[in-house]
């Protein structure tokens, strides 16, 4: 009976070992939690406020509409890469409303962006400011997409 107890005793002793060892003790719960809360909350208070009719940071309409779209595109960069090159998504639907596009010229919008995506996505380094910065002369050619 005693040979069996030792090496019990000592198989419960290591598993205690390892439980213990396992545990892992944090000093901050909630930091990933309240630094994603702090990160959205700042997103949907830009977006509120901006929003508004005027601004009262001076700011041109235009210079907020681009800061939204930037903001947007580097949230969402892989998202609108992707419908990009299927021609249309929930993605690349918000990114045109926020680039001033048309509904009616959505559509149009879409085929372009699926047309010119090797363009666009000349490089896999390519970052958002780039993208937009394509985008924006893509508009400028064609202006009647615009509202």
């Amino acid at each position: 009976m005693r040979s069996i107890i030792s090496p019990l005793l000592w198989l419960f002793a290591v598993v205690a070992v390892v439980a213990v060892s396992s545990c892992a003790v944090t000093t901050k719960p909630t930091e990933g939690t309240s630094e994603t809360f702090q990160n959205t909350s700042e997103a949907s208070t830009d977006l509120t406020s901006s929003t508004s009719p005027r601004s009262s940071s001076g700011k041109s309409e235009s210079d907020e509409s681009k800061k939204q779209a930037l903001e947007f595109t580097k949230v969402n960069f892989e998202r609108v890469r992707t419908d990009m090159a299927v021609g249309g998504g929930e993605h690349l639907t918000s990114l045109a409303t926020l680039l001033g596009v048309s509904d009616s010229c959505k559509a149009e919008f879409f085929s372009l962006t699926k047309n010119r995506f090797s363009t666009l996505f000349i490089s896999d380094q390519i970052a958002p400011e780039e993208l937009l910065a394509e985008l924006d002369s893509e508009l400028s050619a064609n202006p009647h997409m615009k509202d």
